[in-house]
């Protein structure tokens, strides 16, 4: 009976560890990261709506629930997917992808009649090579009691 409550306080605490994570990833606004083409569609937005209730979000690249499809269209830029439905909902998908690593963020943005109700984000940590990774080559390894003097100065093994 003690194992169940302690196997019991444990599900509890990391339930409430998840829903700590995820409350604090849902307060900060998605950003990305601006490019040329998004610099000309948010010097655009900016022309066409000098006084935009979000326009500091959308300098920022940053994307907040009640920005209109084409608010999130300057801040963003295009989506790489877009679903519509007939009754006013649309969903616009972004994956932004880490070239080095190839973890990707997937965000999906909600609509209901033209206005961001909600997003949900996906994330795939592939563990890949990184700038911040480890040195991998022969000279920083530890290498075993066997090899040779000859394999640590030449940069590997020997062929």
């Amino acid at each position: 009976m003690h194992g169940r409550n302690r196997l019991g306080n444990l599900a509890s605490c990391a339930l409430l560890a998840v829903a700590t994570l995820t409350a604090g990833c849902a307060s900060a606004p998605p950003a990305r990261t601006e490019t040329p083409a998004i610099a000309e569609l948010r010097d655009d937005y900016m022309k066409e709506f000098p006084d935009g209730p979000h326009n500091d979000h959308i300098r920022r690249g940053e994307v907040v629930k009640g920005m209109t499809l084409y608010e999130v269209l300057a801040s963003w830029g295009i989506p790489d997917r877009r679903l519509v439905a007939d009754n006013g909902h649309e969903r616009w998908v972004y994956v932004l992808l880490d070239d080095l690593s190839m973890d990707w963020v997937c965000y999906e943005y909600d609509f209901r009649d033209n206005a961001l109700t909600d997003w949900t984000t996906a994330r795939s940590n592939a563990n890949g090579f990184k700038l911040d990774a480890p040195d991998h080559r022969i000279s920083a390894m530890n290498l075993p009691s066997w090899a040779s003097e000859s394999q640590k100065s030449i940069g590997g093994p020997m062929r």
